[in-house]
């Protein structure tokens, strides 16, 4: 895999992963948390199976590179965006920051903040925080504080739904798995569209909520 779009490597070694257990699986990613440092997690691409899923789909996907669905390289352009290269910018609030490449024995995978809860567990994401079909003072500012987020920022990201969401030590809702559209080039120029789709996520956001609750009930 190249490593374009400044992405830089986190660290030269390559770390054995394949006997560890994931802290967490998506549908193209595997998430472990990082053996040296306990605050940052590793993800790699499930190369394999984003390939069988293309394959499956069709004639035309047999032909589409698996990069189009690869996550890591998705983000990895995402975090180039002009709204994240301020260090200091308030579009970092509640998105994690992404440190770089790294080689491990089952693929190549990317370095991101990992959070946690005041007590050191895995921050909760929102549908777990939900689960019991309550929303407690805090969660409410939390959610409050992330629309109030969305309303303004200028990241390009997909819509943020409450599994991809996590609860952070310090108060605040962080947007994991939210970054890299493969059409995000094409788009995010445009400023009106960028407006619309901000519209979009808020009210995919509380929609995603309110459905939560009325399931936990």
């Amino acid at each position: 895999m190249a490593l374009e779009y400044a992405c830089t490597r986190f660290a030269e070694q390559c770390l054995q992963l394949e006997t560890r257990d994931p802290i967490g699986m998506g549908n193209r990613r595997r998430v472990f948390q990082h053996p040296d440092h306990p605050d940052l997690c590793i993800k790699v691409a499930r190369q394999e199976h984003i390939r069988q899923s293309l394959d499956k789909r069709g004639w035309l996907y047999k032909y589409m590179p698996t990069r189009w669905r690869d996550d890591n390289w998705l983000e990895a352009i995402a975090y180039q965006q002009a709204a994240l290269q301020d260090a200091a910018s308030p579009n970092w609030a509640h998105i994690p920051r992404l440190h770089g490449w790294q080689d491990t024995d089952i693929g190549t995978g990317l370095v991101f903040d990992y959070y946690r809860t005041e007590t050191g567990e895995a921050a909760p994401n929102l549908a777990h925080v939900l689960a019991d079909g309550v929303i407690e003072p805090h969660v409410q500012t939390a959610i409050d504080g992330l629309i109030a987020y969305l309303s303004q920022t200028d990241v390009w990201m997909r819509h943020p739904g409450p599994p991809n969401i996590v609860l952070a030590a310090d108060g605040k809702l962080k947007l994991i798995d939210c970054l890299g559209t493969y059409n995000m080039r094409v788009f995010r120029p445009f400023k009106s569209i960028l407006k619309r789709r901000r519209g979009r996520h808020i009210a995919y956001l509380q929609r995603a909520v309110g459905n939560a609750l009325k399931t936990a009930h």
